[in-house]
């Protein structure tokens, strides 16, 4: 439970609606409670706000925002969460590639 403010540093959770930079003040809503239970690296990525200017010169963010950081503990959380994202992409495929199509023949 988050009793201060925080700000979330990690890669966009689309399914769970929370992106780089939202702030948390004194709790977090559902969504979030559950990424962090799918995957604990993103409350790592949960850093007090004082803290955000020396979490993000570790990330070390291009102006594409992509992370270029290479070392420490906020990079390896990172890279957590993006590996999870990955294997989250990959079962999504999986399973509509294996939705199958019957289609009922007609006689004519």
């Amino acid at each position: 439970m988050i009793t201060d403010q925080r700000i979330y540093l990690g890669p966009r959770l689309h399914a769970y609606g929370i992106g780089y930079g939202n702030v948390f003040h004194n709790g977090t809503h559902v969504r979030l409670q559950q990424a962090i239970s799918a995957c604990p690296a993103i409350g790592g990525l949960l850093v007090p706000v004082a803290q955000c200017a020396r979490v993000r010169a570790e990330l070390a963010f291009d102006y594409a925002h992509q992370m270029r950081g290479k070392s420490g503990k906020f990079v390896a959380f990172y890279h957590q969460v993006q590996l999870w994202l990955n294997s989250q992409k990959q079962q999504t495929t999986q399973q509509s590639i294996e939705v199958k199509h019957h289609a009922k023949s007609r006689s004519i």
